[in-house]
């Protein structure tokens, strides 16, 4: 019986054509076909939590650190990561150990200047503020948890520009259905009083950024 004996039809197929390649290299290959299809199911629902971390812990004592390094980098790209119910530890010397808990994610910089709105809060946000930024976001969302971090940039650099906030679409249906928000994040820009820009998915802010910068020079609407 060899390394191979063992994969799924898919992963046999992805690895067509792999030619010239080293024995390690071609068992690295499989072994990320077979994470990519462990985590479909798990995407799906098909694999609980601790039926996937019982196959991460079999990475864990084969010491197979790069792949415990994609498995974290696919997972915390993931709508899953918040909810995971257990962590990855890397050590300086790149090795990983797993252990139960929520990740916990770093605060971004200058969070603490992003506000949350609400349904009951939104309307007197938007006349308070002179130029008013919202992101319409979900904790399930992970394009979202991408866009975060430059929202809490912005909110930084423009402070007492540009006021920023957070709006949680599943807990405030009402705001989010008046602004058609179909799918998220997204990005709503409001200048006295009123919706001057609207954008979606996850921006960059070499693209973000521009959109609500020309609103401080413009006159209302």
């Amino acid at each position: 019986m060899t390394w191979s004996d063992g994969l799924s039809q898919r992963a046999r197929e992805r690895l067509k054509g792999v030619g010239g390649l080293s024995e390690q290299d071609r068992q690295a290959a499989a072994d990320e076909a077979e994470l990519d299809a462990l985590l479909r199911r798990f995407y799906k629902d098909d694999l609980t939590t601790g039926e996937l971390l019982q196959r991460l812990r079999t990475y864990e004592e084969q010491q197979k650190w790069p792949l415990l390094r994609s498995t974290r980098d696919k997972l915390k790209a993931s709508f899953k990561w918040s909810n995971l119910g257990f962590t990855f530890t890397e050590a300086a010397d790149g090795s990983f150990a797993l252990s139960e808990g929520k990740p916990v994610e770093p605060e971004p910089p200058a969070a603490g200047l992003v506000q949350e709105l609400t349904d009951a809060t939104f309307d007197a946000a938007v006349k308070a503020n002179a130029v008013l930024v919202v992101d319409c976001w979900a904790t399930w969302c992970g394009p979202c948890r991408m866009v975060a971090p430059v929202i809490a940039e912005l909110a930084r650099d423009y402070a007492g520009r540009v006021t920023f906030a957070k709006l949680d679409v599943d807990r405030n249906h009402a705001i989010a259905s008046r602004y058609r928000v179909q799918s998220i994040p997204t990005i709503l820009v409001f200048k006295g009083g009123r919706l001057v820009d609207q954008k979606l998915g996850a921006m960059p802010r070499a693209m973000l950024e521009p959109a609500i910068a020309r609103h401080l020079d413009a006159p209302a609407a």
